[in-house]
């Protein structure tokens, strides 16, 4: 017999919602990455390693947000997508925020279809700043593991990357 699936997303209305963010452009074998991130986000607010200080080893204690998962998921994505729904991840199907054709001619333009892992399809990261529902967003790649509690991101007086606002143009 299967597993249980996990436990529901964490929600309150006292508290901050964040979002765990992942990318997936196409189906294979990518869910185990998935997977292994979310045990590692969802145990970082229950396990013995989980501290507000950060420190290994240190009391489990009460994070300060709660969170929620979220797959943002090419169109051709389909396989992947009730298994990521079973992982506990909220799927989002996005196209491309932008046509390469779009983008002015040169270095970028000349060179995206062919750069990273997936092309023009990384471009998909970008819809993260559409996620104006949580109160902060960390993207991540599927190869990231959280090792400990992040509440002093999500808490921080200034963005740690980029943000703070709507992306004209990416409405979800």
């Amino acid at each position: 017999a299967p597993p249980p699936p996990p436990p529901p997303p964490r929600r309150s209305a006292d508290r901050p919602t964040v979002a765990f963010a992942i990318v997936l452009t196409k189906d294979g074998p990518y869910l185990d990455g998935a997977a292994v991130l979310a045990e590692a986000v969802m145990g970082s607010w229950r396990g013995p390693n989980s501290s507000s200080s950060g420190a290994p080893g240190g009391a489990a204690s009460q994070p300060a947000v709660d969170y929620e998962l979220v797959a943002i998921v090419a169109r051709n994505v389909t396989a992947s997508r009730p298994v990521l729904r079973f992982l506990g991840y909220r799927v989002l199907e996005r196209p491309l925020p932008v046509a390469v054709a779009d983008i002015a001619p040169g270095f970028l333009r000349d060179r995206i279809a062919a750069r990273g892992c997936c092309g023009a399809d990384e471009l998909l990261k970008l819809w993260a700043y559409s996620l104006a529902e949580y109160s902060r967003v960390l993207l991540l790649d599927m190869d990231s593991l959280v090792l400990r509690n992040l509440d002093e991101l999500f808490f921080a007086n200034r963005p740690a990357a980029a943000g703070g606002g709507r992306v004209r143009g990416l409405a979800a």
